[in-house]
């Protein structure tokens, strides 16, 4: 199956977010269309996915021309795509949700209470091969990030699609499921089918891709083969002008040496669903950078929502310069100097139907009057539009036309506004190009300088190991080791995430003097 995008054009009022893209789609082909937040990749995918229709130019499949007007008719000429957002029931099992996307007659799903095994092994086929470890009876509610994420490829693999395409596909995943996830594309290409990924990796780039697709500002820039590429000239090509960023400057503990610690966790435990954490001890001192790391699934989204008082504690309390913010048997509070960006922004930290505008204001709402004056908290919006490049840059849009590493952007900049105490950072930087990502870092290392204490939920060992002061790794829902980044290696961490072995013990010593942490620019 060939497809060829001929002139797409697309505009959303007076933003042009696709001019005159010719994109062709070869039959056994992997293309990565790589570009900065707000360069259009998505936006064509959608187009192509019968999402939206495009104002201009035609869809060519097998050489005839085609209205692919609905994901139904996209996906009956056999081209499935996968979100960044989810499409999931959470209070249903793994294997309903793949019965539910299955392509069989609806009576079909009643099999599975008759045995039939061998039917609901073909549906758990791909499943097995891309998260051998996933139990089909386990309520997608309970799944990580990086679990829900497979699931909805398996969902679109099983639909037999001859064209893919997968929106970053990585951006969640630990290096062994990603590894995974390039063997299957792998396999789809030698078997004839096409994958278009969009991605802002280059991991992603080197290990699976056969031609690189650059986009930027709604254009296309080039096109190479893979050979073509190094990591220097596609940075180079995705950012233009806005490659010349200043480095990021971690160097947050030079005033603070020889401070108490301002974040206190003691025995911290909790649990939700099947997930739990167990007896969590922790010091953050001002200005410290605490990385949090380990394989997706055991346990940083509950640890995140229990600093935050979004989830009630077992045990154990959360102080906070010598102030219990929450504790067990005590009902969570919220405090406004603490800012959390969860690791779904889009289901956890904004209302989608609200404007831009209003979903800033939120994180400031019991200070709002009841005819609050709009206007300073338009222009509020406006700064963060500006500094974080939110596209399109409109205050009155809802917040659910935004993409999802602009509503990335979007938290992230209104948890940054003000004094912070606190910053709970989950995946902040998901799915965000490498000039989005280095804006945000910057955003919140400097917040670490004004004497916030900030702990960083990150499956990105490479970014951990360069800007983070310590990392502590998450396994099983406890502490297996804190590392200094200056006196460990990735396979240090590696052991610690999956359980090979205990840390050495000085690495594992938390309340060392603040000092000992400090790094240079």
């Amino acid at each position: 199956m060939e497809i060829q995008l001929y002139n797409i054009t697309k505009k959303f009022g007076g933003v042009t977010a696709n001019d005159c893209i010719s994109l062709n789609i070869r039959q056994g082909e992997v293309i990565a269309l790589l570009g900065e937040n707000g360069a259009g990749k998505s936006t064509l995918m959608k187009m192509l996915f019968g999402l939206y229709p495009p104002d201009d130019g035609s869809i060519l499949v097998n050489g005839r021309e085609t209205i692919i007007d609905s994901p139904q008719k996209a996906m009956s000429l056999g081209i499935g795509m996968v979100f960044q957002q989810f499409n999931l029931v959470p209070a249903l099992s793994v294997l309903d949700n793949l019965l539910l996307a299955y392509p069989k007659p609806p009576f079909w799903t009643f099999r599975r209470w008759f045995g039939n095994g061998a039917s609901l092994r073909q549906v758990l086929l791909y499943l097995e091969e891309l998260a051998p470890g996933l139990a089909p009876n386990t309520l997608v509610r309970d799944l990580s990030v990086g679990q829900r994420q497979l699931l909805e490829l398996v969902k679109v693999l099983n639909l037999d699609a001859k064209v893919l395409i997968l929106d970053e596909p990585t951006s969640v995943l630990p290096p062994q499921e990603a590894e995974r996830l390039w063997g299957m594309i792998g396999k789809l290409a030698e078997a004839g089918r096409s994958v278009v990924l969009i991605t802002h990796k280059m991991q992603d780039v080197m290990a699976c891709a056969h031609r690189v697709v650059v986009m930027r500002a709604g254009q296309m820039v080039k096109t190479l083969e893979r050979e073509e590429c190094t990591e220097t000239s596609l940075v180079s090509l995705m950012m233009g002008d806005s490659s010349d960023r200043s480095p990021i400057d971690t160097d947050t503990l030079a005033d603070f040496a020889g401070k108490p610690p301002r974040i206190s966790i003691r025995n911290l435990s909790a649990r939700q669903g099947t997930q739990s954490i167990e007896d969590i001890n922790l010091d953050i001192g001002p200005g410290e950078i605490l990385g949090i790391a380990g394989i997706s699934g055991n346990g940083q989204h509950l640890l995140a929502d229990s600093l935050v008082g979004l989830t009630p504690l077992i045990r154990g309390e959360v102080i906070i310069d010598g102030i219990s913010l929450h504790s067990a048997g005590r009902a969570p509070q919220t405090s406004d100097q603490v800012a959390y960006v969860p690791e779904q922004p889009a289901v956890n930290a904004v209302a989608s139907d609200l404007s831009l505008t209003t979903n800033v204001a939120l994180s400031h709402f019991r200070n709002l009057s009841f005819f609050p004056d709009w206007r300073p908290e338009e222009e509020s919006t406006r700064d963060i539009i500006w500094r974080y490049q939110v596209r399109p840059d409109n205050p009155a849009l809802q917040a659910g036309r935004l993409s999802g590493g602009n509503l990335q952007k979007l938290v992230v900049g209104r948890e940054l506004q003000g004094q912070r105490d606190l910053i709970v950072a989950a995946y902040p930087t998901m799915g965000l190009d490498a000039g989005a990502a280095h804006d945000i870092y910057q955003a919140l290392f400097a917040k670490a300088r004004e004497g916030a204490s900030v702990l960083w939920i990150s499956e990105d060992l490479d970014d951990l190991m360069s800007y983070a002061h310590r990392i502590a790794v998450l396994q099983n829902g406890r502490i297996s080791g804190i590392f200094h980044p200056q006196q460990c290696d990735r396979l240090d961490i590696g052991r610690a995430m999956t359980g090979e072995q205990q840390a050495p013990s000085d690495f594992r010593h938390e309340n060392k003097p603040l000092e000992s942490y400090a790094r240079t620019a």
